[in-house]
């Protein structure tokens, strides 16, 4: 009996030291406790909002029977899983959450770009990034990074589409951008023949954009490769007045050719292109482009800066830079007639040669004349009779008067 208090002491001690991992009331059914480390943060279930994390823990009512549990805190990556509770098991159910802080200047956003070709290579500044697939590709990005500017997507036997980037995502958010891929179109070369017989030279055209095409008095030459084109020409031939260097998503260049080469000499110029800055690209949607939505581009090339383009008499813009690039629907009733004018010039009408497809462009180049100044010579107004007449009476009374005097 002596040694029963004692016993019975240490064993009320050994019960205390046991840890107590629950606040819910002993003997409940359904309760739920969330620990976390993080004082303040919220706590849902199967997205209904609970209530905040206060010293440590957070129970929940009937909240064991919940499918999802989702905990959030600013500056804190989200901490979710599934409830896993059994009918039958504990009556109360615990579950331990760690919320994993963010690095500083680590916020994260994401851009999607959609496209109609799967293995099209993404590229964002000219830095390849991935390649689609299921129809999209998916770029995570820092909200504290530099931000993009510009997109392309490209897949050997289409054509490179050309985007910018008008703004980056926010802090989880996800923002879409859109490219349509055209198969590239099969030219038949019309570039000079092997040169038989005559002395003849080279054009070397340099480039900064691999692909465009090139032209000399529109007559197609080749397309530029590994940043140059060399072409052929005989010398006793009718020398090339200009040249054209084009590309979709660019502003075509044209100019005035150098002299001829010499006898196997090569003369080479170089034609820098720019990304053409009135491109449309739908970058803030969040869904797909609608049916019918596709545009491609009418673009009018012109000797004279300021000129009014109409396109079916509507208002299309004025011409700067040397060329004017609208955007016409490729679903829309077509235009068939186009007139640029400006004072001073002589007005130029002609006609669309076609619809452009999605993404397309059909280029027209117009030359404005200057009028030339038409002068009217000015006629004298006739004297009239009464005038006449008082003149010679005048004169006739001057010289009787003369008379009189000597």
């Amino acid at each position: 009996m002596k040694y029963f208090i004692p016993i019975l002491l240490l064993v009320a001690l050994c019960l205390g030291a046991l840890p107590v991992s629950a606040s819910a009331p002993a003997g409940g059914s359904g309760w739920l406790t969330i620990n976390c480390d993080t004082n303040g943060a919220s706590v849902y279930l199967d997205d209904t909002y609970k209530g905040v994390i206060s010293g440590g823990s957070l129970d929940i009512a009937d909240g064991a029977y919940a499918a999802t549990y989702t905990v959030k805190m600013s500056g804190y990556y989200d901490a979710s899983g599934e409830v896993n509770y059994v009918p039958g098991g504990d009556a109360n159910l615990e579950i331990a959450v760690t919320l994993t802080p963010k690095p500083v200047g680590n916020s994260r956003g994401w851009i999607n770009v959609y496209c109609n070709v799967d293995g099209a290579a993404v590229a964002f500044d000219g830095v390849t990034k991935g390649k689609t697939s299921a129809g999209v590709y998916s770029q995570e990005v820092s909200t504290t990074g530099t931000p993009y500017t510009s997109y392309t997507v490209s897949k050997s036997g289409y054509e490179t589409y050309y985007g910018t980037v008008s703004s980056m995502p926010t802090e989880d958010e996800t923002i879409s951008l859109y490219a349509t891929l055209n198969k590239a179109a099969t030219t038949v070369a019309t570039t000079s023949p092997t040169l038989i017989g005559g002395a003849s030279g080279f054009y070397q055209v340099t480039c900064n954009v691999n692909g465009a095409s090139v032209y000399f008095d529109s007559n197609y030459q080749g397309k530029t490769s590994s940043g140059s084109l060399t072409v052929p020409v005989y010398l006793t031939g009718t020398p090339y007045k200009t040249y054209r260097v084009e590309k979709s998503g660019y502003t075509t260049v044209t100019g005035t050719m150098p002299s001829l080469p010499a006898k196997d000499k090569t003369v080479t110029f170089a034609v820098t292109l720019s990304p053409s800055t009135t491109q449309t690209v739908q970058t803030t949607a969040t869904t797909a482009s609608p049916a019918g939505s596709e545009q491609g581009y009418i673009v009018i090339h012109s000797n004279v800066d300021g000129a009014t383009v109409t396109i079916a008499s509507y208002p299309a813009g004025v011409i700067k830079n040397g060329v004017l690039r609208i955007p016409v629907s490729t679903t829309g009733t077509p235009f068939s007639e186009f007139t640029v004018s400006k004072t001073g010039y002589a007005t130029t009408t002609g006609t669309v040669p076609r619809q452009p497809s999605a993404g397309e462009t059909v280029d027209i180049y117009v030359t404005l004349t200057a009028q030339q100044a038409t002068t009217t010579p000015t006629q004298e107004a006739p004297v009239s009779v009464p005038v006449i007449i008082g003149g010679l009476f005048g004169a006739a009374l001057l010289a009787g008067t003369s008379r009189i005097r000597k």
